[in-house]
């Protein structure tokens, strides 16, 4: 069949700015052309049915990015940020024409009734089925003639050949001239430009005047239409406030309060959901952090006060860099989201009888027995959020205690997940399973986590209230705990009477009550460990290790750091700033002091800066001289100089 020409060029051909992760105003480089020309113009948001029925996607998510549209849409149309409130499902959009149906379709009806002169959005690195939409778009432009402009937001390159060569194009990125972000006279003259469907008659499927709820989207299975009640909440306003307290307060003590779920709920820049969606730029956040330290360098020129904000913001930026050079991975390689790196592992937990579903919903639900691991899932299920850390011993605990397949899990991951980032989560979780053939094996002792961030069961008790009222000797292993501890506790731990349980979620933090003999009060179930902790474990090391001792393993793992590892070598003194070996027991932010909401500690006074360590301390001294280092293979900067291994991937130092 002949291909139908592109119609005439018009004058009256309209610029097309495509959304997709870029709901904000703020270094945008197509609202910024757009905002800058004479031409007609439409801002094209879709709620893209292939995309929706991915297996990732929950209402969370929609409903955070409709948080973002209608802020966007309200400052595209000069609406005063007072007039927010209500529920944004009956907002009516004004500037920005959004529809429920594909891209490409979409873009067809459009050029039938109003030829297009150009689309104009950002690159994506996602799975692959928005790969795939986006190579359909293209097709879709080069057969009819369109141009579309892709602009860069991540730093990340397309088409990368030689792997040494991220850093420049990274660097080079944030070193081009920043989109100016369109003035109020911009953006009136910009709306005089708008095309107006209804005045001109034109119709496009499935067109939508308010946001669309995750419960009115057919192509998302019922279980997952639900939000999260105690999430963040999205918009450009909201992402610019939680960057603006972060520089200005609550980043202190990220470098020391990231490890623990109770400091790092604050201390963290929690600016992750915002990033993923883009309600906000990486480089706003960069370049927001090279302004504040370098206002810092300049306040320690006159002050002798110690201080933690460089050693803070710098590992921050790291943090920031190792974002990008983990989403290049997922360009360079798509495949990675459904195939191991290293394919010598292919075979692992994959073997019939592999695959426990008792233990996947025990896992998913968070009632598997070990108290850390539970507390952890519940406050993603309620939140959509927990620090690295806990994120990484949750995927090595399903997939090595519990043996599960990281394919099996990471569905749920992703759902969980209100910062759901592709080039994150596919490149980590096999990193933390164990199959990317160039990480050490990163098997957490999930107890010891438990005592060591949570010591004094804070963050268990606040998502676990089954064992609320157990004692602190026995909050991470409740299961040692006589039955004369239990009576006492009103808790029964185990006692063969463990069931699956896959209540749905509004019931799930709600402990199962059930009379006893034992006790005359109501008394709460909690189950026994679903695996022995350490058994489990070594079985797991065991046939990880049998692999990678093959010559066939060393030789494909070669040619992984080949297309993924980085050779360079980063490792400098930062700031001026002298990093100090810290250890789990060296006294960081103290972990008891409960979990703060983010919402109070941006209200509250600043905080009040830890105690720093002992000069006269061995292991401080004996740092003093030491610089930071860079992990070769994931690029990460290392703040702790005598480590022997990453503390990001594992991977032992060379």
């Amino acid at each position: 069949m002949a291909k139908r020409p592109p119609p005439p060029p018009s004058s009256d051909a309209v610029d097309v700015v495509w959304l997709k992760k870029d709901v904000r105003l703020h270094d945008h480089a197509p609202l910024s052309l757009v905002a800058s020309s004479q031409r007609p113009c439409l801002v094209l948001y879709l709620y893209e049915p292939d995309q929706l029925g991915e297996k990732t996607v929950h209402g969370s998510h929609v409903a955070f990015c409709n948080e973002g549209l209608v802020d966007l849409d309200r400052r595209l149309s000069g609406c005063n940020d007072a007039d927010a409130g209500g529920d944004i499902c009956n907002y009516q959009f004004r500037c920005t024409t959004v529809c429920h149906a594909g891209a490409a379709f979409t873009l067809q009806t459009l050029h039938r009734q109003r030829p297009i002169h150009q689309i104009l959005c950002h690159m994506e690195s996602g799975h692959l089925k928005s790969f795939a939409r986006d190579k359909a778009v293209r097709r879709w432009c080069r057969a009819n003639g369109v141009p579309i402009r892709e602009f860069n937001q991540t730093g990340v390159t397309r088409c990368l050949k030689d792997r040494d060569d991220f850093t420049t194009n990274f660097k080079r990125f944030l070193d081009q001239p920043v989109p100016s972000t369109p003035t109020n006279a911009q953006l009136e003259d910009m709306r005089r430009r708008l095309v107006d469907l209804d005045a001109e008659g034109i119709e496009l499927h499935g067109r939508c005047r308010t946001p669309l709820s995750a419960h009115d989207m057919p192509e998302m299975p019922t279980e997952h239409r639900g939000d999260r009640e105690q999430r963040q909440h999205g918009g450009e306003g909201k992402a610019l406030g939680v960057l603006k307290s972060f520089l200005s307060r609550r980043g202190a003590n990220y470098s020391s309060g990231i490890s623990s779920p109770n400091t790092s709920w604050t201390t963290g820049s929690r600016l992750s959901p915002y990033l993923t969606w883009g309600h906000i730029s990486l480089r706003h956040v960069i370049l927001s952090t090279k302004r504040r330290q370098e206002e810092l360098r300049e306040a320690k020129k006159s002050s002798s006060a110690p201080s933690p904000w460089l050693r803070s913001l710098a590992s921050f930026q790291s943090r920031m860099h190792w974002r990008s050079h983990f989403i290049q991975k997922l360009e360079t390689q798509p495949s990675l989201e459904i195939q191991d790196q290293c394919l010598a592992f292919s075979h692992l937990r994959r073997q019939p009888g592999d695959f426990n579903e008792v233990h996947f919903d025990a896992w998913c639900t968070g009632h598997t027995g070990f108290p850390f691991v539970d507390a952890c899932m519940r406050c993603l299920l309620k939140t959509g959020w927990i620090n690295f850390r806990m994120r990484a011993m949750l995927v090595s605990f399903a997939t090595y205690n519990l043996w599960l397949d990281w394919r099996r899990i990471e569905p749920h991951l992703a759902r969980v997940f209100l910062d759901f980032e592709p080039g994150i989560h596919y490149p980590q979780l096999q990193m933390q399973a164990g199959t990317t053939g160039i990480n050490a094996m990163r098997v957490y002792n999930v107890t010891k986590q438990g005592r060591d961030q949570d010591p004094g069961g804070v963050f268990i008790r606040k998502y676990v209230p089954e064992l609320a009222n157990v004692p602190t000797e026995h909050i991470h292993e409740p299961s040692s705990m006589p039955k004369s501890a239990q009576r006492k506790c009103n808790v029964i731990v185990g006692s063969g009477k463990d069931k699956k349980r896959t209540a749905g979620l509004e019931s799930m933090f709600e402990p199962i009550k059930q009379s006893t003999e034992e006790t005359h009060d109501a008394a709460v179930h909690y189950p026994g460990p679903i695996v022995d902790e350490k058994a489990s474990a070594k079985a797991a090391k065991d046939k990880l290790s049998a692999v990678r001792k093959q010559e066939s393993t060393k030789a494909e793992a070669a040619q992984v750091f080949l297309t993924h590892g980085s050779r360079l070598n980063r490792g400098a003194d930062r700031d001026g700033t002298k990093p100090k070996a810290l250890s789990s027991s060296v006294k960081r932010v103290k972990l008891d002091e409960g979990q703060t909401s983010l919402l109070s500690s941006w209200s509250s006074s600043p905080q009040k800066q830890p105690k720093p360590a002992s000069a006269s301390s061995p292991l401080v001294a004996y740092a003093q001289g030491e610089a930071d280092w860079s992990c070769k293979t994931c690029t990460f900067i290392n703040d702790k100089p005598l480590a022997l291994a990453c503390s990001v991937c594992g991977s032992i130092r060379e």
